[in-house]
């Protein structure tokens, strides 16, 4: 599921879906007859239950007068009036079907969240390789469609790719860079358990035996590829929020794992990784990067995201406290569309301001409670210092999740099933308590 959910246009269509909902189901029902819960934080498991149980809420029938007095449901019950007797009973969400899909798009993340506490280590371990090297493909997949004309095989038939920059396997380069900025301090983590040096309980560095000195430095050149690739791909997707969030993730890992601990030629190391990319990009092009950061363009588009996710905090107050269904907002938002922004909106471009007019009072509870989760396991991995390894990876696995969580204030990156189920694997990794 891990592999196979970017492969397919993010698994942002029908069938791949449908495939990772079956698959999502079976992990679920393998989880069930284990019969040993994991152990969640109440916070998080609070956050997740009110995520998947206030949908099923929604999808609840009432009778069609008490549907009509529901906040925000009387210009469409005024319409079906006119058209039906105004008798039976209809699901309190705006739009039943919608809801329904967005509900059982949620199975696969829950799934791989719940899987990721259960497995051993060896099998985590093959699962971070995994993603490592399904992150590591889509990286050389996006350098090389920089410069391939709009007919070439290397665009996989995305009839909105070639335009100079690198969306991977995904239609969206933005989604692509979501992946991107996920995949870089998990890049970092394996990159720095190979360069800092081993030290023992003690605190004193060992050194290592020069029989395995080759082969450790061949290990390091080869992480240190994979990170320059993983950056370059990040960059040439020209996704400003992407850029941003990612870059900043891999700052952040980098003085959390190695900056304290490096020697000078560790960090200059790591200094070097991040020039090395920025020289690979300019080698096949930087230029239309950096004219894609116009201010005039990064102004309109900025502005106009913002008046997108304002207009959808607007119509969240006409819907609280119960929204208007998980899935709904392409149906509600042209009675709020702004004027001057034209086409047809199916999200708002900030996932949190379409939680609150989806899911209502609960949506901001969902938000407040997973952010409160994330950072009491902050403080839970700071008061002990992280194993090399699967500790390193916990940690920028955090960081990894943070890229997201941001990028989901510009964009709309847990609407893609590939990023959803992505984010959920490393937060599964990051609250995973047996990582040590």
């Amino acid at each position: 599921m891990l592999v196979f959910a970017p492969l397919v246009w993010g698994g942002n269509r029908p069938w791949p879906l449908l495939v990772l909902e079956c698959v999502g189901v079976v992990l679920l029902g393998a989880l069930a007859w284990r019969r040993d819960a994991p152990p969640i934080p109440a916070t998080l498991r609070w956050g997740i239950a009110l995520l998947v149980g206030v949908p099923l809420l929604q999808l609840a029938p009432v009778p069609f007068s008490w549907w009509a007095a529901l906040p925000g449901h009387a210009p469409y019950a005024a319409v079906l009036e006119t058209i039906e007797s105004g008798d039976g009973w209809r699901s309190i969400s705006i739009h039943r079907h919608a809801t329904e899909y967005a509900w059982l798009a949620l199975i696969p993340c829950v799934a791989m969240f719940l899987s990721v506490q259960r497995v051993g280590r060896g099998e985590l371990r093959a699962l971070l390789f995994a993603f490592v090297a399904l992150a590591s493909g889509e990286a050389v997949l996006g350098i090389l469609q920089v410069g391939a004309a709009k007919d070439s095989l290397l665009l996989l038939g995305n009839p909105w790719g070639g335009g100079g920059f690198a969306s991977g396997t995904y239609v969206n380069k933005n989604h692509f860079a979501g992946l991107m900025a996920m995949a870089l301090p998990v890049l970092l983590a394996f990159w720095a358990a190979e360069t800092l040096p081993t030290r023992d309980r003690s605190g004193e560095t060992l050194r290592p035996h020069p029989r395995h000195a080759d082969a450790q430095l061949a290990r390091r050149i080869g992480w240190s590829l994979l990170v320059v690739l993983a950056m370059a791909a990040l960059i040439f997707t020209r996704s400003r929020a992407g850029i941003g969030c990612g870059l900043a993730a891999f700052a952040a890992a980098s003085l959390a794992l190695v900056w304290s601990d490096g020697s000078r030629i560790v960090r200059a190391a790591l200094a070097a990784l991040a020039a090395l990319a920025f020289l690979l990009a300019a080698y096949v092009g930087l230029t239309p990067v950096l004219e894609r950061f116009a201010p005039d363009d990064l102004s309109v588009s900025y502005e106009g995201r913002l008046r997108l996710a304002g207009a959808a905090l607007r119509a969240g107050l006409d819907y609280l406290p119960l929204g208007s269904g998980l899935g709904t907002l392409a149906d509600v938002f042209r009675r709020y569309q702004p004027e001057g922004l034209g086409g047809f909106v199916d999200h708002a471009h900030n996932d949190y301001a379409e939680a609150f007019l989806e899911l209502g009072v609960a949506g901001l509870a969902v938000i407040g409670l997973l952010a409160i989760a994330y950072l009491n396991r902050w403080a839970v991995l700071l008061a002990r210092r992280p194993s090399r390894g699967l500790g390193f990876v916990q940690v920028s696995a955090g960081f990894s999740v943070l890229a997201l969580a941001v990028h989901g204030a510009f964009d709309f990156n847990f609407h893609i099933p590939a990023n959803a189920i992505v984010f959920s694997f490393l937060a599964g990794v990051f609250f995973r308590e047996s990582a040590h």
